[in-house]
């Protein structure tokens, strides 16, 4: 059984995808668990396959794929349960060391990899496993969405070899740059207009800050999948060191994503102070409350 975390992205969905189909063709059978649908903008990784949100009857073993901390998986009590009954657990990851390290039975991780599908693409090349167009185009899906278009500072000269040797493998970065990059909404551009209009920025910590309520993402007709780029195009700006961009999900929480391009940042240790995660360049976190706003400014309450 193949598991990606909530809130599932490109590297998520990318690495779940290339992995069920090699297991496939390896005569395995499979099945792909997910506690949140999988975004539209991904639905041309689509294998034919219904990824479920319900655990199967009977499997060999659990494999976590891209879960930067055992919450994220979104099944901790089912995964435990079945540890305890002798199913063992292995981690696939690049976010550093959290928690799964100490229930996974294996631990494939390497926080200095891109993305979870950079991992999986070097050990498939380096076994001189069969990669099929469709695995290639869903690993580097994955790889793709984790460097930004290859616009981040983990875009190393090993992500950029991988992904000739998939291109060469019959990936289609034509069709993922045109769903990830070139496809976007008028929904979409509603929304962000009204982020940029709120738009502040922190002398102090040179920090860019912009927040969505509920109430935009109905006015607009937009999908929280749509916000997930925005922080990307607010850590753009000169004049700050990085970005953080908070939203009220539909769960009722108030969701936040941060990012920095700055080597001497560590965004993780925010987040994880806030009950998130993530990479020192790319975190998030969730927490309980509403924006509101009194007589001079907004607030979390």
């Amino acid at each position: 059984m193949l598991i990606c975390h909530i809130d599932p992205d490109g590297d998520a969905i990318g690495s779940m995808m290339a992995l069920k189909d090699y297991l496939k063709r390896a005569g395995k059978k499979t099945y792909m668990l997910s506690k949140d649908s999988i975004p539209e903008v991904f639905s041309f990784l689509d294998s034919g396959e219904e990824i479920r949100n319900d655990w199967p009857q009977k499997f060999e073993a659990i494999i976590l794929l891209d879960n930067g901390d055992f919450k994220r998986t979104g099944f901790t009590e089912e995964i435990l349960r079945q540890k305890k009954n002798g199913i063992p657990v292995i981690n696939i990851d690049h976010h550093p060391k959290n928690d799964i390290w100490k229930i996974a039975s294996v631990n494939l991780s390497n926080p200095e990899a891109s993305s979870t599908c950079e991992i999986l693409a070097g050990i498939f090349l380096s076994e001189n496993m069969m990669i099929t167009p469709s695995v290639a185009t869903s690993l580097l899906a994955g790889i793709f969405y984790d460097t930004g278009g290859f616009q981040h500072q983990n875009t190393s000269k090993i992500v950029l070899d991988l992904t000739s040797e998939l291109l060469k493998r019959g990936a289609r970065l034509k069709r993922i740059s045109e769903k990830l990059s070139g496809s976007r909404p008028i929904s979409l551009f509603k929304l962000w207009g009204i982020a940029l209009k709120r738009l502040a920025i922190s002398n102090r910590y040179k920090l860019a800050v912009s927040f969505l309520k509920r109430d935009d993402l109905l006015a607009t007709g937009a999908s929280e999948e749509e916000i997930s780029g925005l922080v990307n195009l607010l850590n753009s700006i000169p004049e700050a060191q990085a970005a953080l961009l908070i939203y009220e999900s539909a769960d009722g929480k108030i969701k936040g994503s941060l990012r920095t391009e700055k080597d001497d940042l560590d965004l993780s240790k925010l987040a994880i102070h806030l009950g998130g995660g993530g990479h020192k360049k790319a975190a998030g976190f969730s927490i309980t409350g509403q924006i509101e706003k009194d007589k001079h400014s907004w607030h979390i309450i």
